[in-house]
């Protein structure tokens, strides 16, 4: 049976245009060709007519193909009875490029037109090929005038019936608007119940906007997703109730606010179960409870909170947690050499017994494995957690966690064994993934030469005054997320220094802007695609720590900070051990 999907109406070149409120998704992650054709077939067949692809996913010609089947097999009349829509890569975005990129998208996919096009995110790459990781000097502003222009004379071609935007923010869209003859008819960006993007749906609503929301579901079981949207235990709750699943609670989520979505999947179950939320509603209740599940971006949990900590006791570590949950941090970063996983412990308690949080899922935690247990055997008896991490890459032979280490109870690291009993951990549902901290370029390829579950995160000291450039890339081409600490060079502690927080050239950005160093800081290292981990138990530091989304920095401040003199704060020998000792040495040498 063919479901029929609502439509809405949208701006196009012949006026006003429908499209279905439920799109299937094409970006690729594991499947080959004949997979992404097969699925869209079998998504035809069910009843989805709106397709999402775009030239970075590479998926253009597979779903070109599996429209020209589904003509042929006599699945749809007409290639008018679907909506398709593509996206202009960032490699493309200036104004003379956008007129060839449409045409050989076109090309791919062998249609006239299509009916929705979009510029994919608001910035320019100078690179020809989709290679992602991206170098950052490959990353420029985008002419936002010449490239609209550009793609309004697309619209006016016939090239495309409607164009829009994708991952634009509300200044972004204001700029836009400032100049469009044509205004953007689409704004594709994520949205989920745990990320609503309530503020920007209102101001695409009142300037008559259509967003359409990627994402619907976390993008669980893709390389950048995550879990929290089918893990929450909210969503859950309701869904035993009504006797749906989470996807479809989310889904009919998302179609009460009024925005379009696009969702994937190639098993036709599911996609049958995915369309199956038109015939039911959610009460005043459970949109209620919706709105209260705190909000994460994607891939974030960006921002954690760090508890290592000489002077703060464990009350004091405890109060400053609760503060942090109240103010809207959700991941938190210990260890069993810090001592305050038993301070993280009771704040999550006593958070839960406040309401701050409903369910320990809103959480997530970091735990790290002290180099005294860096033994298979002593790896499973330490954790439960959402990331257990290897501390640093050694063994130490010494029960108490005690600083400055004797040279000869420092021995280098079976990481074979190690790393395999971090994957039991994991295998057992100890921990949600196993990564390390501390790892140089080397180390994490041996590991990788051998690891049955990769590591999922490295958590290395970097700011900028030690940008990590090159662990960086490697980090990212093999699927592994940087994590800094020390994001303001340990200011205030014993170990750390002043300098990021002295430094004339973050001064000056962050006077121009009129934010903070740390804040500068703190949004350098986000634009370098790391997640970071800061410590402050001032509640005033805190947010102003988290308000570092809704700006960003130019493309001349981020190459003042790229040639600031790079000098590493933390070395192993200093901090850890009475005399010189090989192990510690190579290590300082790689790190």
């Amino acid at each position: 049976m063919v479901i029929r999907i609502p439509e809405t109406m949208i701006s196009s070149s012949d006026g006003r245009r429908p499209i279905p409120l439920i799109g299937m998704g094409t970006a690729r992650s594991r499947e080959g060709e004949d997979e992404i054709k097969k699925g869209i077939i079998e998504a035809i067949k069910v009843g989805y007519r709106h397709f999402d692809t775009a030239e970075l996913y590479q998926t253009e010609k597979a779903l070109g193909e599996a429209i020209n089947d589904a003509l042929q097999l006599g699945l749809i009349k007409s290639r008018e009875e679907l909506f398709i829509t593509t996206k202009l890569w960032c490699n493309a975005t200036e104004g003379y490029l956008v007129l060839p990129a449409i045409k050989q998208s076109l090309r791919n996919l062998g249609l006239e037109y299509v009916d929705l096009y979009l510029i994919h995110w608001p910035i320019t790459l100078k690179q020809e090929e989709f290679k992602i990781p991206i170098p950052k000097e490959c990353i420029i502003p985008i002419n936002l005038k010449d490239v609209w222009k550009a793609m309004e004379e697309c619209q006016n071609l016939g090239l495309t019936k409607s164009i829009g935007v994708s991952n634009f923010s509300v200044t972004k869209i204001q700029e836009l608007l400032s100049f469009a003859k044509i205004p953007p008819a689409i704004n594709q960006v994520e949205m989920n119940p745990v990320w609503q993007q309530k503020k920007l749906n209102e101001f695409c609503k009142k300037n008559g906007i259509l967003v359409t929301g990627y994402s619907p579901l976390g993008a669980s079981g893709n390389k950048w997703g995550h879990n929290r949207v089918m893990e929450c235990d909210v969503l859950q709750q309701i869904a035993d109730s009504k006797r749906k699943t989470v996807a479809q609670i989310s889904l009919r989520w998302i179609y009460e606010q009024g925005v379009s979505f696009v969702v994937k999947s190639f098993n036709p179950e599911r996609m049958r179960q995915n369309l199956d939320i038109f015939d039911w509603s959610l009460t005043e209740g459970e949109l209620n409870k919706i709105s209260q599940i705190p909000q994460q971006k994607h891939a974030n949990f960006m921002i954690g909170m760090g508890t290592a900590t000489l002077t703060a006791g464990s009350d004091e570590v405890k109060a400053a947690i609760l503060e942090a949950i109240k103010v809207g941090y959700r991941h938190f970063d210990t260890a069993a050499f810090y001592q305050t996983e038993n301070s993280v412990g009771e704040a999550i308690k006593e958070a839960l017994r406040q309401g701050l949080i409903k369910s320990r899922t809103e959480l997530f935690i970091t735990t790290k494995l002290w180099c005294n247990s860096a033994e298979r055997h002593l790896v499973l008896p330490a954790l439960k957690e959402n990331l257990y991490l290897i501390h640093w890459p050694l063994k130490l032979n010494q029960e108490q966690y005690k600083l400055p280490v004797p040279k000869e109870c420092v021995a280098a690291i079976d990481i074979k064994g190690v790393w395999e009993a971090m994957e039991d951990c994991q295998d057992l549902k100890l921990t949600k993934s196993i990564g390390v901290s501390n790892f140089s370029c080397r180390r994490i390829q041996e590991i990788l030469s051998f690891a049955r579950i990769p590591p999922s995160v490295n958590q290395v000291e970097m700011n900028p005054l030690w940008q990590q450039n090159e662990l960086n890339r490697f980090c990212k081409a093999n699927s592994i997320l940087l994590t800094a600490y020390s994001p303001l060079g340990g200011y205030g502690n014993p170990w750390g220094h002043n300098r990021v927080m002295e430094s004339d050239v973050l001064q000056q950005i962050a006077m121009s802007k009129g934010k903070t160093i740390a804040q500068v800081s703190l949004r350098w290292l986000y634009e370098q695609g790391v997640s970071f981990v800061v410590k402050s138990f001032n509640m005033e530091r805190m947010k102003q720590n988290l308000d570092i989304f809704d700006w960003s920095l130019s493309q001349e401040e981020l190459n003042k900070i790229s040639r600031i003199p790079q000098r590493k704060n933390l070395y192993l020998v200093g901090m850890m051990v009475k005399e010189h000792n090989d192990v510690m040495d190579e290590i300082d040498a790689e790190i």
